[in-house]
């Protein structure tokens, strides 16, 4: 079976005419960080500024609860450090999965208008030059 040389990708931007080529510059794979940047320059970046800012309080708060833990002198104590730890990494954990759903969506847009325009492509291209 023979190895094709050129990924689907590229295959369409060939084809793709000049003015559809300017559409679709925007539309190439990122990587993790360009994903995560995308995060701070969309529609909920001041959500996503608070959620920083909240996963590092969160943080802060669960290291010093198990620093706490582990220098506590009796069992009710070390217990309330203890969950106060745990719900801290929870929450970090939380922010964490917003942010991972965040990056998710915004790919899933891209997808779809990469489709769009791949789609009105093949339209114009089966209605022929006259535009029927």
């Amino acid at each position: 079976m023979a190895k094709p040389t050129r990924d689907l990708d590229d295959l369409i931007r060939e084809a793709l005419a000049a003015e559809d080529r300017e559409a679709m510059q925007g539309t190439e794979d990122q990587s993790a960080l360009e994903l995560t940047a995308e995060v701070f320059r969309g529609r909920h970046r001041l959500l996503a500024a608070l959620g920083v800012v909240v996963n590092l309080v969160l943080l802060v708060i669960g290291v010093g609860a198990a620093v706490a833990f582990a220098h506590a002198e009796d069992i009710r104590t070390m217990m309330l450090y203890a969950g106060t730890s745990a719900l801290s990494f929870g929450g970090v954990l939380a922010v964490k999965i917003w942010y991972w759903l965040e990056m998710n969506r915004l790919a899933l847009t891209r997808e779809l208008k990469r489709l769009e325009l791949q789609i009105v492509w093949l339209s114009r291209r089966t209605r022929g030059p006259e535009g029927r």
